[in-house]
């Protein structure tokens, strides 16, 4: 998930096969809504059982916690190009205006528009399992479906400045269903449905039939939107999901065998810092694309050494002593454990 995010934000560097493949079944953010919002049903609910209290504060601590990652980026990105003049960002306005707009999500800058999303979602994550609790799980559903279906219509009406890439009021229904899907988990015991197969065939099916509707030129590609999203579009992207999903847990033996395995779990097991990262690294290549003309093969050098760099990173703040961690982890720590 956080891989496909990663390489997703450096698909214009790609040649345009691999650009199509990628935007085609690209699935980075409601991968990781889902999974933000099985975590919340599966992890925390049990917990929201035993002590509401303690499990809304840790709730909203991870919502704040995002908030403050959020304005360290727009002191240490936002305003760096603002004073270089990138591109149109805060053009005509000066810079305390900028950073007001930033810091209120008035403005939608290229990738720093993706962890306001999360941030109202963790805020009302505790209602969500109160809902659980009290078994009214139907509420729940149907309060979603009906935002969703408002959204088709008013994706941008909670919008205080420019349109929202993701709209939190369409995009909740991930966060929504991977809440239901991780209490369901929690209460069964396991991660998916039983008869496995015959759910993996049938969304493999399902995948192939939306593919060659929209891409066959069956029907028009304008009835499909990602940003924002509406309901054709997340009927497309949702065969892609499960088929994701179900095809992981499928073939979940053969991958753990591969050679390149516990690297990836480095990045699955530390996604938002994972994101941080490449988020200041993908913005620099932008910048040095923008005033430069640089070589695919440069490109291509820099994506890879942006990966190395983030392996090494994880790899030694997870390996760092925890009994006596040096400055630098504590940071860490505080922010994104």
């Amino acid at each position: 998930m956080i891989m496909e995010m990663v390489i997703g934000h450096h698909v214009r560097y790609y040649p345009i096969i691999l650009h199509k493949l990628i935007s085609y079944t690209e699935t980075g953010l409601p991968l990781f809504l889902l999974l933000s919002g099985f975590m919340v049903g599966q992890h925390y609910f049990p917990r929201y059982l035993r002590d509401q209290r303690r499990t809304t504060r840790r709730l909203w601590s991870r919502a704040l916690k995002i908030l403050v990652i959020q304005y360290i980026i727009i002191a240490t990105v936002n305003v760096p190009l603002y004073l270089i003049s990138h591109g149109s960002i805060g053009r005509n306005e000066p810079l305390w205006q900028f950073v007001l707009k930033s810091a209120t999500f008035m403005n939608q800058i290229g990738i720093i528009h993706v962890l306001p999303t999360f941030i109202p979602l963790f805020l009302v994550s505790p209602f969500i399992l109160f809902l659980f609790k009290a078994k009214l799980d139907w509420l729940l559903f149907v309060s979603s479906a009906a935002l969703f279906a408002l959204g088709n219509f008013r994706p941008h009406i909670f919008d205080l400045g420019e349109p929202a890439v993701f709209p939190v009021i369409i995009f909740q229904i991930y966060f929504v269903a991977g809440c239901a899907w991780g209490k369901a988990a929690y209460n069964s015991g396991r991660l998916v449905p039983q008869r496995l197969n015959g759910w993996f065939i049938a969304s493999c099916s399902a995948l192939t039939v939306t593919m060659y509707l929209l891409h066959g030129k069956i029907f028009p590609g304008r009835l499909v939107s990602m940003h924002p999203l509406n309901v054709f579009g997340f009927i497309y992207k949702a065969p892609i999901i499960t088929t994701i999903l179900l095809g992981t847990v499928r073939l979940w033996r053969a991958i753990k065998v591969i050679p390149l395995y516990p690297w990836i779990c480095l990045f699955g097991r530390h996604a938002l810092l994972t994101f941080v990262v490449h988020l200041y690294w993908a913005k620099a290549m932008n910048v040095l694309n923008s005033f430069i003309a640089v070589p695919a093969v440069a490109n291509y050098l820099m994506i890879l050494a942006n990966i190395a760099l983030m392996l090494l990173l994880l790899n030694r703040y997870e390996k760092h002593d925890r009994v006596h961690p040096a400055r630098w982890v504590q940071a860490l720590d505080a922010l994104f454990k």
